[in-house]
């Protein structure tokens, strides 16, 4: 299947409310990964560019209308009107984005409504920007306030696996708090954010530089990282990046805030008392969705002891049901990985898993349909918690089945010092367990009998090599705005 038609040039970059020309010639071709065929071509930019980029959004934060006329009221309105273009075109988002990512359209349809809702909700934000009235402590002659304002240019960075969904993640908040921003999405994946720009422009609501999209890989993230004009950084991906994000927001000439979401090797624990075969189809599709390029994949599976040989027989049943295939078809339910590099890296990690680690192959283990990026969904059983595939984030469809376990405390006990604190989920009904793993477990979100579902209204993040930070609900919108302290002599 063919890409649509866009209505804009793919090859130009949208800074300060146009379609300009990048300052390079340079440019970046887009795979389909399913057929790893190239769908179109897309400039690189270069350090110009960011430039341009950055001080369009710091003019627009300074001197237009965004922050300094528009009331919450307005801005509200202006992302209601952004949430109705995106429904109107949701079809063709769907479509390119199932092209460009090898995403299930079947997910891609969930992923629409769950935009739709995120910037819906978030425009309830806009208008409830609140600050306090502090009650005078020693000087009752003075009136002391806080108000709450945008902290100003946000630089983002995406990443490749949740193009159109994580874009939302980041820039609703950040937009309803009265941030303008610069944004970079993954170099594999930047078709969803052109054609966000374009619904932005279509609005007529947005002024010009509240919202630029730049595009290169890593050259590109860290010459917006390191602008001086930009505020705060918002940032998703490899922990490595991460940690260099990180330093530079303290290396330049501002100390800048971050908010940073990295990798995750999230565990899960499947006690006795669950109905087995629904377990088994959780468990596979918390780790398979995607194709495991999900940063909170559920890939550690604890099992116990006095149901694992009735549980595994499940969970290969599970795993080979799962319908590859033409990701625009209605009945696939997994697609390919997302480039050739990411491909030869979960190989990789199968090969070390097979000889290396010395894990039991269940299902899997190999290239699937002989075209393009595909990966069998592989699980790996009776893998030792220490092992290579076991510990590290491997960002595909691999699942590791650990050794059996008899008590929840000795789980509890090893994944509290993993190096990541993401998420993990439980599979149980005793009430006990419950609250002991979600007391004990360190990590961002845990689910009890379920895994994968995020709500606009929930904070998400995490800890250590997880990153810091929130996305989604409040806790989010509050990242966007810094205290400022008001101090009123009355008697001067």
């Amino acid at each position: 299947m063919s890409l649509p038609t866009l209505p804009f040039d793919e090859k130009l970059i949208y800074i300060n409310g146009r379609w300009v020309t990048p300052v390079g010639q340079e440019s970046t071709n887009v795979e389909n990964p399913d057929t790893a065929s190239v769908i179109a071509t897309v400039s690189e930019c270069r350090v110009e560019d960011v430039d341009q980029a950055v001080k369009a959004a710091y003019a627009a934060f300074h001197d237009g209308p965004w922050i300094n006329e528009y009331s919450g009221a307005q801005r509200r309105d202006a992302m209601l009107a952004l949430a109705d273009q995106i429904e109107q075109h949701r079809d063709v988002i769907e479509l390119i984005e199932s092209l460009n990512v090898g995403k299930p359209i079947s997910d891609m349809r969930g992923e629409l409504d769950d935009t739709l809702d995120l910037f819906r909700h978030f425009a309830g934000y806009a208008d409830k920007v609140q600050g306090r009235h502090i009650a005078a402590q020693t000087n009752p002659m003075c009136e002391m306030y806080t108000v709450k304002v945008p902290v100003g240019v946000v630089g983002f960075i995406n990443a490749f696996n949740y193009p159109i969904s994580l874009l939302a993640w980041k820039i609703a908040p950040a937009l309803a708090a009265g941030c303008t921003i610069v944004f970079k999405p993954g170099p594999q994946t930047p078709l969803t954010t052109l054609y966000f720009a374009y619904l932005m422009d279509k609005t007529g609501k947005f002024p010009p530089g509240v919202f630029n999209v730049v595009l290169g890989g890593a050259a590109v993230g860290q010459a917006l990282v390191e602008h001086d004009l930009v505020d705060k950084v918002g940032f998703t991906g490899s922990v490595a990046t991460g940690k260099q994000v990180v330093r530079s927001t303290a290396s330049t000439k501002y100390i800048r805030s971050a908010s940073v979401e990295l990798g995750g090797k999230s565990p899960g624990v499947v006690m006795p008392d669950v109905d087995l075969e629904k377990t088994a189809k959780l468990v596979i599709s918390g780790c398979m969705s995607n194709a495991g390029m999900n940063c909170n994949a559920l890939t550690r599976l604890w099992v116990h002891r006095s149901i694992y040989d009735k549980f595994i027989p499940l969970l290969k049943t599970a795993a080979e049901s799962l319908v590859l295939g033409t990701p625009q078809n209605g009945d696939t339910q997994m697609g390919p990985l997302i480039d050739e590099n990411q491909y030869k890296r979960v190989l990789e990690y199968i090969r070390i898993g097979k000889e290396e680690d010395k894990a039991e192959v269940l299902t899997g283990g190999g290239p699937a349909l002989g075209r393009g990026y595909w990966v069998k969904p592989t699980v790996f059983t009776m893998t030792n918690p220490r092992a290579r595939v076991a510990t590290e984030e491997i960002f595909g469809p691999v699942l590791s089945v650990l050794e059996p376990f008899d008590d929840i405390d000795d789980v509890i006990e090893i994944e509290r010092r993993s190096d990541y604190a993401l998420a993990a989920g439980i599979f149980t009904h005793d009430h006990s367990s419950i609250a002991k793993f979600t007391r004990k477990m360190r990590c961002g979100t845990i689910w009890v009998n379920s895994y994968n579902n995020v709500y606009s209204y929930l904070p998400f993040g995490g800890f250590r090599n997880s990153g810091f930070g929130r996305e989604l609900g409040y806790e989010s919108f509050d990242g966007y705005l810094a205290t400022k302290t008001i101090i009123d002599n009355i008697l001067s």
